[in-house]
């Protein structure tokens, strides 16, 4: 399969605080495609305001790329250990960052998720099928008719999560990790500085339009999200099982 990825920081930010897995790499800062043959093709985003929200995305993609296979076990000593590591950096015991992504191995993809970064398949090319649910304060209160979609849109904490990694406590992580039902051919990945701005119709028309040009693709939705005043660090990753 080949992954096609972009991210570049935020405008006025210092440092680039999303992350990309593939396989035991890590990248930020990054235009590229490559092919790969299993294992994990991830997104983090360390959680803003948070000291140390960079630090925290690297080392869980770190320490997830190390892994064999996604088991929960593993996932909540990576999640002790980060909690250990925030705790010995200066003022940096609170660090967090988000994750979401598939692991490839025996069988259809496993899904791996917490807080509002996403996956998403694509459909005929063009179409997407949100396959993770946003942990965010936002969702939570939409899911329980306190807001409507029209409310939510312009709700003042859309961005404040409910589960991370790290974050000072270990009951901060509500993870899910399923196996998918149905075998897409190709997966987008965005953190939300790229889905809070874009909407799913102009990811989709960006789809359309690249016709199978994924590395234009994830790059026309960066550029998309900077044109629709996004200031966040921003990250698209497309992923083509189907080559």
């Amino acid at each position: 399969m080949e992954v096609y990825m972009h991210t570049v920081k935020g405008i006025h930010k210092e440092q680039n605080e999303d992350r990309i897995l593939v396989q035991q790499q890590v990248y930020q800062d990054v235009t590229a495609d490559m092919d790969v043959a299993d294992g994990f093709v991830a997104v983090a985003d360390g959680v803003g305001g948070n000291y140390g929200g960079a630090a925290a995305a690297q080392f869980l993609c770190e320490q997830v790329g190390r892994l064999a296979r996604p088991e929960l076990e593993s996932f909540r000593a990576i999640n002790e250990a980060l909690l250990v590591y925030g705790r010995e950096q200066s003022h940096g015991g609170k660090m967090a960052a988000t994750f979401s992504g598939l692991f490839f191995g025996e069988g259809l993809p496993v899904l791996v998720h917490t807080g509002n970064t996403r996956v998403y398949a694509i459909q005929a090319g063009k179409y997407l099928r949100q396959l993770t649910r946003d942990d965010t304060v936002v969702q939570y209160l939409l899911d329980t008719g306190r807001l409507t979609e029209q409310e939510a849109e312009s709700y003042a904490a859309r961005n404040e999560i409910t589960s991370c990694f790290g974050g000072g406590r270990p009951d901060l992580l509500r993870l899910t990790i399923r196996r998918l039902t149905d075998d897409a051919e190709q997966y987008l990945l965005t953190t939300d500085g790229v889905h809070e701005h874009v909407s799913t119709d102009e990811l989709e028309d960006i789809l359309a339009t690249a016709e199978g040009d994924w590395l234009a693709a994830v790059k026309q939705m960066v550029q998309q999200s900077i044109v629709h005043h996004s200031a966040d660090d921003c990250t698209a990753v497309i992923l083509d099982a189907a080559v």
